[in-house]
């Protein structure tokens, strides 16, 4: 008995304790399975009216739709439409009565319907519908008309199995079912759908959540088994005290273990607000054992009776009014003075007595979710206020959410895009295989980030730097993504402007060199991959430096353009035209089918830069001279086609300007003819080859030989004598005739010099001057030089200078003739009759003579037209008291001629063809006795 008294106070005790737990667990849970009940319930609700607002607005959109199309169109048309636009759905057409007019589906599980319950047109807008035994989801809307006729669009939504797990998964619901009874069973729940009528056509049945009661079975066990375990302790214990001290430290350590090992603040204070209960949660909380809180009061732990007055008040106001506050915010500080936020349950704790001696109190830590809250507030604000542009979107890529920076750049409010798929927002003239490529690579690598074209909701398009990534559930499956763009359209304007620089002309806005490679390179691959051919001219504009010297620069540049645009009109939109430099230019016409398109292409551009061009004052006709190669029969190579088009557009210059000529494998051999002769050439000067012939000049009224013209010959050491028509051309070209001329011209004053005194009597020697070395600045320094150096009376020199070369620089070529005057040398203008001349102009040139062309000479007495040009010049030249020299005469009715006309000078075959230094003496001997028997 004595063991029983003594173990009857530990045993009322213990029992007392296990039962206020379980009452404690016992409410805890029925709260927590009330309210995932009412969670539960109101998520069902929430995803069911989401679900009927899109259907709603698909509804309203087909609606829309419908209403563009003609009357009650068939579903034929409709559905491949329906499909782009809204994917697996049906859309009922009614009439004004609510009949069925038209279904519309793409999917087979609608296309059974053939008949609808009765409705009205006063009914709900959208609620539930039983179609032959299968439930349906609805939305009406009617679709507008121009006419009196009411026309109703109903879009169906079928609840089946698929479908209520797709509900199931998106809004984190228990598995759900559809059933026409009322859930029975205490266990199951279930949401009534009602048809238009307000009648129930059948619940949405779920299994009722049960996190307490499952949380209380996890906890019960343990704590019968530890009841079990106590009350057998309880009866050994009754024989042995000792036994009975062991078994209830282990009770309660067991006991304390389970409360510790609860992660939230489980504690109990008296009315004193004195601690008589506290796990570790708490203890940890003020920084110490749960030991050392038992019978201390917050103010004692924390040293702030502020915090104790105000525990103390929430303690009071439970035991004053009996009442416990259940998840109640509260904020608690710790040991440091740092304020927490809890969410607190509070139980009333009595004593044997039934007095409200003490508050059981349940803490649950909410700072970090709190601050979490706070973090998603900022981040939500942050988005809104971002410099970035930032659009989310739906995993089907429908827009749901822009920020105020994406709403400024594309002039769209939020509400206007919602909804809408994110392709609304791509430029028009995005190609859709560049879409595609976007989806591709976001479901291959899980991201992009590429250069998008947007364009705003005014139409205009604007270039942006998009980066688009996922977003992920718990499941790691996308649920939307997250599109972040920078607007790049002024680096792109900058861009293309460079771009431009790069590789356009500046002044005519052609194609660059550079470019123009480039495009012939392309050219090439796709002529040798396709078999087809590429034609390339090559352009050079007829005597552009005449219009530049005359008009000016700025003249010469408004031509150019003008050039340029009409060869823009002369050819294909796929053609390349490039400005290569000055009065040059190229087209690229790729992918021939017949080498004459190419011909008809040149024969274009002739014909329209032969049209006047308006030059400020200036009517001006420009002439074009074009080459043409072809790709890849004359070559494969870019600086071989460039080289050859150049040989044929230099041909084309050589028939006489204003047309084209095609490459030809002889004007390759011809060019490297000329290369070759231009090296030898510059050998030749080196080792001086170069001889002198000379033609006599006859003066008929004195009998003898006055003058000689140096004629140059090219002794080369392989091919013999070389004529002047073969290397000269090479030499004006190059250059190298400024050097040949001045070797002639000093080479003809020492055999002057030496002449004197072999004939014995005055002679003078005339030296061609070629157009390059008359444009030489140094050119009467240079003579000036050679007259010192040979001893070479400067009036018995005459420079032959031909009339075009005179004529095309006539304002250069009156000062150095006045400089060549005032030496004491003479003057003579060469092939006089075969350019333009002006007369004032001749009456301004220091000229002594003129030299008629041997054209003239050649067909007298036959041609009359001739005979009166010589009588013309003959006359004039006498009232200009100017010297006539007649050239390539050689018959004696051609002499007897121009003496009848009282021209004196005479050269040609008739008396001497060019002869050596060595043979000169002897022939001006013949000349002579040939002269004095004519005379007899």
């Amino acid at each position: 008995m004595w063991s029983l008294r003594t173990l009857t106070p530990f045993l009322a005790v213990t029992l007392c304790s296990i039962a206020a737990l379980v009452a404690i667990l016992l409410v805890a849970a029925s709260r927590l399975d009330q309210q995932a009940a009412q969670e539960t319930a109101h998520r069902l609700e929430v995803a069911l009216q989401e679900v009927q607002a899109s259907l709603r607005a698909q509804a309203q959109q087909g609606a829309a739709w419908l209403s563009l199309l003609p009357d009650t169109p068939s579903p034929a048309a409709v559905n491949p439409r329906l499909q782009a636009s809204m994917g697996s759905t049906c859309l009922l057409l009614l009439d004004r009565e609510l009949s069925l007019l038209a279904r519309y589906t793409c999917a087979p599980e609608y296309k059974h319907i053939q008949k609808l319950p009765p409705l009205k047109y006063t009914a709900p807008q959208q609620g539930s519908l039983l179609i032959e035994a299968t439930p349906y989801l609805y939305a009406l809307a009617p679709v507008p008309a121009q006419d009196a006729r009411r026309q109703l669009l109903l879009k169906l939504q079928v609840v089946d199995t698929f479908w209520l797990q797709h509900l199931q998964a998106n809004y984190r619901l228990p598995e759900l079912q559809f059933s026409t009874f009322r859930p029975r069973l205490k266990d199951m729940q279930g949401h009534a759908l009602y048809s238009p009528s307000q009648d129930v056509v059948g619940y949405l049945v779920y299994t009722r959540p049960t996190p307490g009661r499952d949380l209380v079975r996890s906890v019960l066990m343990p704590l019968f088994a530890g009841i079990l375990l106590i009350m057998s302790i309880a009866l050994i214990m009754a024989r042995q005290m000792a036994q009975l001290v062991r078994q209830r430290e282990k009770s309660q350590t067991r006991l304390r273990h389970v409360i510790d090992l609860v992660p939230h603040m489980i504690y109990a204070r008296d009315k004193y607000g004195r601690f008589i209960l506290a796990n570790h949660a708490t203890a940890k909380l003020y920084h110490c054992s749960p030991k050392q809180m038992i019978g201390r009061t917050v103010g004692e732990l924390t040293n702030d009776q502020e915090a104790h007055q105000q525990a103390q008040r929430s303690d009071r106001q439970v035991l004053d009014t009996g009442q416990a506050r259940n998840m109640e915010e509260e904020r608690i500080r710790n040991a440091q003075g740092e304020e927490r936020l809890f969410h607190t349950s509070k139980l009333i704790y009595q004593d044997d007595l039934g007095f409200n001696s003490a508050v059981l109190s349940v803490s649950i830590d909410v700072t970090q979710q709190r601050q979490q809250e706070l973090k998603l507030r900022l981040l939500s604000n942050a988005l809104e206020h971002s410099g970035s542009a930032i659009l989310i979107a739906a995993r089907q890529g429908e827009i749901q959410y822009i920020n105020n920076r994406f709403a400024a750049l594309t002039g769209y409010a939020p509400e206007e895009v919602t909804g809408q798929p994110i392709q609304h927002l791509f430029n028009a003239n995005t190609r859709p295989e560049a879409r595609m490529r976007i989806w591709r690579n976001l479901r291959k690598y899980g991201h992009w980030r590429g250069e998008v074209q947007f364009q705003r909701k005014e139409g205009a398009p604007y270039w942006s730097m998009v980066s688009i990534s996922p977003i992920r559930n718990r499941k790691q499956e996308i649920t939307h993504y997250v599109v972040v763009s920078e607007d790049i359209s002024e680096l792109k304007r900058a861009h293309q402007q460079m771009e431009k620089l790069a590789f356009y002309d500046t002044l005519t806005g052609l194609e660059n060199r550079r470019l123009f490679r480039e495009r012939l390179k392309q050219a090439i691959r796709a002529a040798k991959r396709t078999r087809e051919q590429a034609a390339l001219l090559y352009l050079d504009l007829d005597r552009f430096k005449r219009i530049n010297d005359t008009l000016g620069h700025d003249a010469g540049d408004q031509l150019l353009v003008t050039v340029a645009q009409r060869l823009r009109r002369c050819v294909r939109s796929s053609d390349s035209i490039a400005r290569l430099g000055g009065d040059e230019f190229t087209v690229l016409l790729p992918q021939l089918q017949h080498l004459e398109h190419a011909a008809i292409v040149a024969r274009k551009i002739i014909a329209a830069l032969t049209d006047p061009i308006q030059l400020g004052n200036h009517n001006v006709i420009v002439t074009t001279s074009i080459g043409i190669t072809l790709a890849p029969n004359d070559g494969d190579d870019i600086t071989e086609l460039m080289k050859n088009a150049d040989l044929a557009m230099y041909r084309a210059k050589s028939e006489g300007r204003n047309n084209y000529q095609f490459f030809t494998a002889e004007m390759n051999l011809r060019a490297s003819e000329q290369l070759m002769l231009e090296s030898e050439l510059r050998h030749a000067l080196k080792r001086h080859e170069f001889s002198l012939r000379y033609q006599p000049q006859i003066s008929l009224s004195q009998g003898r030989v006055v003058g000689l013209e140096a004629l140059v010959r090219w002794e080369h050491p392989e091919r013999g004598t070389i004529s002047p028509l073969d290397f000269v051309p090479v030499a004006e070209e190059t250059g190298l005739i400024v050097e040949l001329g001045y070797q002639i011209l000093e080479q003809a004053c020492q055999d002057a010099v030496k002449f004197q005194h072999l004939l014995g009597e005055p002679v003078y020697m005339a030296v061609n001057i070629s157009p390059r070395q008359f444009r030489d600045i140094e050119l009467v320094e240079a003579i000036r030089a050679i007259l010192q150096r040979t001893g070479l009376n400067p009036h018995q020199l005459e420079l032959e200078i031909t009339e075009s070369t005179l004529m095309e620089q006539i304002d250069q070529s009156l000062p150095m003739m006045h400089d060549l005057e005032q030496l004491g040398i003479s003057l003579s203008i060469d092939d006089f009759g075969t350019g333009y001349s002006s007369l004032s102009y001749l009456k301004q040139l220091p000229v002594h003579s003129l030299k008629i062309d041997r054209s003239f000479i050649q067909e007298i007495p036959h041609d009359q037209d001739d005979m009166s040009i010589i009588s013309a010049v003959t006359a004039m030249t006498q009232k200009l008291k100017i010297a006539v020299v007649a050239e390539g005469v050689e018959t004696r009715e051609q002499l007897d001629f121009l003496a009848d006309h009282q021209c004196d000078l005479i050269q040609g075959y008739l008396f001497s063809p060019p002869v050596t230094a060595q043979e000169l003496a002897e022939r001006c001997v013949q000349i002579r006795q040939q002269l004095q028997q004519w005379q007899a």
